[in-house]
């Protein structure tokens, strides 16, 4: 699945919000979140070494331990999510297209096969998808968050919510024409 929307308009907490109200329903789960454009592409799914030792990446051994539920991930997780956090570039996208098809395996330079198992999603957190092929696109739904819809209000509220009552009216009082006529 594809969150798009600015930075700042509330992706992340969105798919939070989404993971913890399955977690309510009785159906929990684990999230793994990476920046595919934070490290390489040998960072990102592995390399294989000149004398032919094989380094795993970022994604091979989150999908490996979600997959075979080892390392926090447990058969109880209903939801597994690997997050993809960050602009979409052809240079890690494309590996991922097997991945997103009927597949649902991620294929590795060593010629491991990780399979994704049915618990198991990826969510593509990004800005835009100018740099996405249409076969990439094709591939999964997309949740757009127009920005002008969320406005200041959730920020606002997310900053008043954890004072005390008093504090909150006080604030509300003082802050909201404030907001209101400025923001």
């Amino acid at each position: 699945c594809f969150i798009i929307a600015p930075s700042g308009a509330g992706k992340t907490e969105c798919w939070k919000c989404l993971m913890e109200a399955c977690g309510r329903l009785g159906e929990p789960g684990q999230w793994e979140a990476v920046n595919p454009k934070a490290v390489t592409s040998d960072e990102l799914y592995g390399v294989m070494s000149k004398t032919k030792e094989w380094k795993d990446g970022v994604i091979a051994v989150i999908m490996r331990n979600m997959s075979k539920e080892i390392n926090g991930f447990k058969p109880s997780h209903t939801h597994k999510w690997i997050v993809l956090d960050g602009d979409i570039d052809a240079t890690w996208i494309e590996s991922m297209n097997t991945v997103m098809d009927d597949n649902k395996v991620l294929t590795l330079v060593s010629n491991e096969r990780i399979p994704f198992t049915p618990t198991m999603r990826m969510l593509l957190e990004v800005q835009d998808m100018k740099h996405a092929s249409p076969a990439t696109v094709s591939r999964g739904g997309v949740l757009y968050i127009n920005e002008a819809d969320v406005g200041w209000r959730p920020y606002v509220e997310s900053w008043r919510e954890p004072m005390d009552s008093v504090a909150q009216s006080t604030f509300y009082f003082l802050f909201a024409n404030l907001f209101e006529t400025n923001v």
